[in-house]
């Protein structure tokens, strides 16, 4: 049976806590859906028998700012190819909850992160989606900086620890595109979860240096491979936990204290 909707989330505790995140999904997404955890040890023993979700039959710990995530991520990617056939595939976060119906495909593909958005002659411009490779930044001394139109740097996040990976390497030395977000609320069509998985088995070492890398390269490594590849949507509010007065109205998701 065809699925709209892939819900990917990485957990690692607080199984009650897990059970009000997948009983909001239920309330707020009507598309038809799986809801496919990546789990530690003790989340898959506790999940495992759950009827409203999936679980990736391996247990992988996970932490913060650790390449870890992504592997999770990577991980329900590939089982998802695997084992269903479904349009989207979504990444949540354990904390991201739905404060806004999500009701039909089209309502995702409003949100397409899209390079002919950006308009870097823009005095207010600060961090673009997309950077065209080798036309976005200096990295000089383990710090990388943007010019904007006044001559003023502008500090840019953790672009310049990225650029020391061999994807980053990959995408500048191929003058392919780079491009971010949060990765709580990003998602990707069924054909660019595809080219991604396909990336990572062409280049293995790309892919094992990320799984193992010490940084938070779930903001970058994903989004950059697919900008290349048919791009992707963000409908989530970042990774900053918001109250609903807070949230963008046009959006889906917003991560909530636990």
């Amino acid at each position: 049976m065809k699925s709209d909707l892939v819900i990917s989330i990485n957990v690692h505790e607080k199984p009650e806590y897990l059970l009000n995140q997948v009983e909001n999904i239920k309330e707020y997404v009507s598309l038809s859906k799986k809801i496919l955890l990546n789990c530690n040890e003790f989340m898959l023993e506790q999940m495992s028998d759950n009827p409203d979700v999936d679980v990736f039959p391996e247990p992988l710990s996970k932490r913060p700012f650790h390449g870890s995530l992504t592997h999770g991520i990577a991980c329900n990617m590939s089982y998802a190819l695997e084992n269903y056939d479904f349009e989207y595939f979504l990444v949540l976060s354990s904390r991201e909850f739905f404060y806004r119906k999500l009701e039909s495909t089209s309502q995702i593909l409003e949100h397409i992160v899209d390079e002919r958005s950006v308009k870097t002659e823009d005095v207010d411009f600060r961090m673009p989606n997309y950077y065209p490779a080798g036309n976005y930044c200096k990295v000089k001394g383990g710090h990388a900086d943007w010019l904007d139109s006044k001559g003023d740097v502008v500090d840019l996040w953790w672009w310049p620890k990225f650029s020391s990976t061999m994807l980053y390497q990959y995408i500048e030395n191929n003058n392919l595109c780079f491009a971010h977000s949060m990765h709580e609320g990003m998602c990707f069509s069924r054909d660019t979860c595809e080219s991604i998985i396909n990336f990572f088995g062409d280049h293995q070492d790309i892919m094992n240096e990320l799984f193992t890398f010490d940084g938070c390269v779930e903001e970058f490594a994903l989004q950059s491979i697919a900008s290349n590849y048919g791009g992707f949507y963000y409908i989530g509010n970042g990774c900053d936990t918001k109250s609903l007065d807070e949230v963008d109205s046009n959006k889906f998701t917003c991560k909530r204290p636990r």
